[in-house]
């Protein structure tokens, strides 16, 4: 069985994300596992509060609270930024993959694939990789600012991966997507009719998602 280790985006869980992937899941059958760490760091709500105003977002009042808003990092206000707590995160993310290895591939949604991005950096540069899988889907992306991880992205990675991108985001998000597709050789692009989500409520396109994986053999 391959198992697929899938990252949530900032403020989300392990129990939401998936919600969302529970179609792929179904598509892929039993010769894939899908697996959902969850991010070690949680997220205060009026920070969740004041993303959901930054992307004129709706979030139902139960989405937010104790417990339920994790992430993987959290970026301070510095040009370009710190991500908090990173090593944290990659220390747990480290652990995970030894104890659930060997892994396939990572699925990354929003700040799930910055931190999916920055593990294929850390597979290609790290001396001693901790991070071994043999493809990436990065989903509403972009490439990390923190000046330890983006100097790593200066000569594009040797890695397959498919560019999921919403048709209805924002042209910052756009180019950042145009950014993140360029980081990587092996590049396949994927546009969706959507904002910043994942195409959830199309299963065609959530079929087009787990044909791409099947066809990584």
């Amino acid at each position: 069985m391959k198992k697929i280790i899938c990252l949530h985006g900032y403020a989300m869980n392990s129990a939401w994300f998936q919600s969302w992937l529970d179609l792929i899941q179904q598509r892929l059958g039993n010769h894939y596992q899908l697996l959902y760490p969850q991010g070690p760091i949680e997220c205060p709500a009026e920070e969740v509060l004041a993303m959901t105003a930054r992307f004129n977002m709706m979030l139902p009042d139960e989405r937010i609270g104790k417990d339920k808003n994790w992430c993987w990092f959290r970026a301070d206000e510095q040009k370009p930024p710190h991500y908090r707590a990173i090593e944290t995160t990659l220390d747990y993310l480290a652990d995970y993959f030894a104890q659930h290895g060997p892994i396939d591939g990572i699925i990354g949604w929003s700040q799930g694939a910055v931190m999916t991005a920055i593990l294929s950096a850390l597979k290609q540069n790290e001396a001693a990789p901790r991070f071994d899988f043999n493809w990436a889907m990065l989903c509403g992306g972009f490439l990390p600012g923190d000046s330890r991880y983006r100097p790593m992205f200066d000569q594009p990675l040797n890695l397959p991966t498919l560019h999921v991108t919403g048709e209805k985001e924002s042209d910052f998000m756009k180019e950042q997507a145009v950014k993140m597709n360029a980081a990587f050789i092996d590049a396949d692009q994927l546009d969706t009719p959507c904002g910043h989500i994942m195409p959830v409520k199309y299963p065609d396109q959530m079929d087009k998602l787990a044909n791409w994986i099947i066809k990584q053999g």
